[in-house]
């Protein structure tokens, strides 16, 4: 499997949402989240159910889940959307998210910007270059 292809086993994964712009799915084997961030957001006009979707997938979950973001297809988006994404952490946090496994964006600004968010969310995350890795480092926390 190369870095391109999404996580392994999908078999056990249902999506709970899958857009243009981004895809939130769910392994209850695992109690783990697959987000993806799929390119550009113009506005939150472009993700108007962004906030519904994350509470879909967190009502899937039980407090110790794991999630493993895909940002690879990221470009930066516009300031105003970081609120979105800080909320959707605030709520993986109060569900009680154990670990976040980035998969940081190859556009250097997004990656920038992906950090700077990170470093205010206080959450406990790992960055990573390709899924696969990041996939291991979040299996190794189940053992």
């Amino acid at each position: 499997m190369d870095s391109k292809t999404h996580h392994n086993d999908a078999t056990t994964r249902q999506y709970v949402a899958r857009n243009k712009c981004y895809e939130i799915g769910y392994d209850g084997v695992r109690n783990r989240i697959y987000y993806s961030i799929l390119g550009f957001w113009k506005s939150a006009d472009s993700v108007p159910d962004f906030l519904n979707d994350w509470d879909k997938a967190l009502q899937l979950v039980s407090s110790g889940f794991t999630l493993l973001v895909d940002m690879r297809t990221m470009i930066t988006h516009p300031q105003p959307l970081n609120s979105l994404h800080e909320e959707s952490q605030r709520r993986m946090k109060a569900v009680g998210v154990s670990r976040i496994a980035n998969v940081m964006p190859v556009d250097k600004i997004a990656n920038l910007q992906v950090s700077e968010i990170a470093s205010r969310s206080h959450l406990p995350l790992h960055t990573f270059e390709t899924c696969e890795a990041a996939e291991q480092w979040l299996n190794e926390s189940m053992v």
